[in-house]
């Protein structure tokens, strides 16, 4: 085994930790990768300074390397501001300081050069967990190499490997500059952009897509890491949602335009003026009929608009209010009555609703 101080002149990043995880000693390389000055990483818990996500793989680790005289290895992600993140492959073992008084871990990179994908197996296992898929994008290649992830996100690549330029042709044509804006910027990371992308088996999908810049092991060129979430159903559930709260919000401006023409209707003609053109429409009818008693001859006159059923209106002219129907009973009771099939109708098979209405002025009495 190497001296302690040798162990910290290695050029990819290194540590030596007490085995509660506090940093005693690194490097240069490693304090980089942590995102701090050397000075300020030291007295840290090595846990504490990586990623929240990241922070139970590395407590294991030390755990492990603590505790037994085997050798330890996770995948870790490192994190600085302003620059890309760092996926390594990073081992744990005993040791005993110079003086033979303390344990400790050293913590190191180890070169995963000859395997690269290995690096982004918990990551692939991850997104499948959550239901999301994963890309990367290089750029000097300009190719997209879909990961895996979600199965049902699979149709969105056919195939493991296809060119920037086929993937963007298959996104909607108002949603292409986002998508290209995303891959292209400068941005460590970005937040969830969405866009509509057209798949061979099912049509136009809605997508949300992150994207971080990540390097595949240390030292290595930067790659684009793309993350997928399939939003098709909770934009279907969202224009859904939309729509009924236009629905809802119409049908009330309706029956408050209609209240305040009722309201406002001062003769008999502006009075059935508005029921005829409104009511229909505003409740969601078929048509309309108004009828008017008339005090001296105590019969019941029908109008109706064009929509209505002329055998209905010819019914209801001309009725006594003393006869047993429900038209007359709404009248002179003021409660609603609905008639529900033929044989309770007593003008057509038709269903209808009956209320009783506010006479307009004498000598009527109407019932709309």
């Amino acid at each position: 085994m190497d001296t302690w101080e040798e162990l910290l002149r290695w050029a990819t990043p290194s540590a030596l930790l007490a085995p509660d995880g506090t940093i005693r000693s690194l490097n240069a390389p490693m304090a980089a990768a942590l995102g701090r000055p050397e000075k300020q990483c030291v007295g840290h818990h090595f846990p504490g300074l990586l990623p929240e996500s990241q922070r139970a793989s590395a407590e294991s680790l030390l755990t492990h390397g603590a505790t037994t005289k085997t050798v330890a290895m996770r995948v870790l992600m490192f994190s600085a501001p302003d620059r890309a993140s760092v996926l390594s492959l990073i081992e744990a073992r005993p040791l005993i300081d110079p003086t033979g008084h303390e344990r400790l871990v050293w913590v190191h990179s180890v070169d995963a050069h000859n395997d690269p994908g290995g690096l982004l197996i918990p990551f692939r296992l991850a997104a499948t967990a959550a239901g999301l898929g994963v890309c990367t994008y290089a750029p000097q290649e300009r190719q997209l190499e879909w990961l895996g992830g979600a199965p049902a996100l699979a149709s969105l690549f056919p195939h493991s490997s296809t060119s920037l330029s086929q993937a963007v042709r298959r996104v909607h044509p108002d949603d292409r500059q986002a998508l290209t804006r995303l891959i292209r910027s400068p941005a460590d990371r970005s937040t969830w952009t969405s866009l509509r992308f057209r798949t061979e088996s099912d049509g136009w999908r809605h997508l949300a897509c992150q994207k971080r810049r990540i390097q595949v092991g240390y030292g290595a060129p930067e790659q684009v890491f793309g993350v997928i979430r399939d939003d098709t159903q909770l934009e279907a559930s969202r224009q859904q949602a939309l729509d009924t709260l236009f629905a809802e919000r119409q049908r009330a401006d309706e029956i408050a335009a209609f209240s305040a023409a009722l309201i406002t209707a001062a003769t008999e003609q502006e009075l059935q003026q508005v029921v005829l053109t409104r009511v229909a429409a505003t409740f969601g009818g078929k048509g309309a009929i108004l009828t008017l008693f008339d005090n001296e001859t105590g019969l019941l006159h029908a109008s109706s608009d064009a929509r209505s059923d002329p055998q209905h209106t010819d019914a209801m002219e001309g009725l006594s209010l003393d006869e047993p129907q429900p038209l007359t009973c709404a009248i002179r009771t003021g409660t609603p009555h609905f008639i529900p099939n033929h044989k309770d109708s007593y003008a057509t098979g038709r269903s209808q609703r009956v209320f009783r209405g506010s006479a307009p002025s004498p000598p009527y009495r109407s019932s709309p």
